[in-house]
This record gives C-alpha cells, sequence and structure tokens, in this order.
C-alpha cells in the first residue's frame, strides 16, 4: 500500500508540475503529452513497486501502462498516416511485453512465457500485414525516439540497478539466517 501512494504522489505532482509549466508558458505540452510523460511515469512506478514486492498483476498492469505510454510518445512525436491501423497490434504486442514481465518475476510459471511469445508474434504479425514496412525507416524513428526520451532510458536503467542490488541484498539477507 505504501508503494501506491509513492506512485500516485509523483504522478501527481508531475502532473502539477506540467500545468504550471504549462501555464506560465515554460513548455507548450498538450493533452496527448502529457498523458504520455503521465503512463510513462504511473506505469514504470507501479511496474517498479510491484516487481520488488513480485506482484504479478500489478508487474501487469504497471508495464501496460508503461508501454502505452511509448504508444502514445510514438503516436505525439511522429507522423503517423492511420494511427487508428495501430492500436489492434500494439494491444497484442504490449499485452505480449507485460506478460514477459510477468514471467521474469516467476520463471517457473512458463506459460506466461508462452503466452507472451504468441501475443507479441501476432501483434508483429498485424502490425506489419497493415502497414508498408521499411526497415531502415524504423530504424530511424526508433533513433529519434531514443534521443527523445533519453532520460527514461537512464531512469530505467537506474531503477534496474535499484532492483538487482535489493534482490541481491535479500537473497544475502535471507542466506544469513
Amino acid at each position: 500500500m505504501k508503494n501506491s501512494k509513492v506512485v500516485f504522489a509523483v504522478t501527481f505532482s508531475l502532473l502539477v508540475m506540467i500545468l504550471i509549466l504549462n501555464l506560465t508558458g515554460i513548455l507548450d505540452f498538450g493533452l496527448i503529452e502529457t498523458l504520455t510523460y503521465l503512463f510513462l511515469t504511473a506505469g514504470f512506478g507501479i511496474w517498479y513497486s510491484s516487481y520488488l514486492n513480485l506482484n504479478k498483476g500489478g508487474i501487469f498492469a504497471g508495464s501496460f501502462i508503461f508501454l502505452s505510454g511509448i504508444v502514445l510518445a510514438v503516436d505525439t512525436f511522429f507522423t503517423i498516416w492511420n494511427p487508428l491501423r495501430m492500436i489492434f497490434p500494439s494491444l497484442f504486442i504490449i499485452s505480449g511485453i507485460s506478460l514477459f514481465f510477468v514471467f521474469l518475476s516467476d520463471k517457473k510459471r512458463i506459460t506466461f512465457l508462452i503466452l507472451s511469445i504468441l501475443l507479441f508474434a501476432m501483434g508483429m504479425y498485424y502490425l506489419f500485414n497493415r502497414i508498408n514496412f521499411k526497415l531502415f525507416v524504423f530504424i530511424e524513428a526508433l533513433w529519434d525516439l531514443l534521443l527523445k526520451f533519453w532520460f527514461v532510458l537512464i531512469l530505467f536503467a537506474i531503477v534496474l540497478y535499484f532492483i538487482y542490488t535489493g534482490i541481491e541484498q535479500k537473497q544475502n539477507h535471507s542466506s544469513e539466517e
């Protein structure tokens, strides 16, 4: 319960900060861009706190919200001719990746891995079936997205470091007892 309060507080603080910066004219974020940052922050916070507590539902929900924020970011920062055609494949891809994170929290449950691979493959099939895919355009767009969200990658790396050091400390503490 404590972790969900922290996630809510951080997300609410980010919302207030974005609104203040918008009102003062320092930043000019639209609604979708604001939702993008809120989804990224809230999703990552929920995922992180759930991963530490091995809460499978929270891991799925947090990664789903975070990855939905990435889809919103792609839609916000890049011109997509028909974004409605991406909704259905994105849901499959996001669900597959989210189930993979659940599998990583409990590697004994192979069902999560199988479902994640199936959902991810279906999403990729529908995505590539509906668009005119060009590898070099995709790599260039991916690079532009990484440049726009470099701070999210750094935050992700820092949190992963703390997760692994926390897990190692728990294992060392439990082995000492």
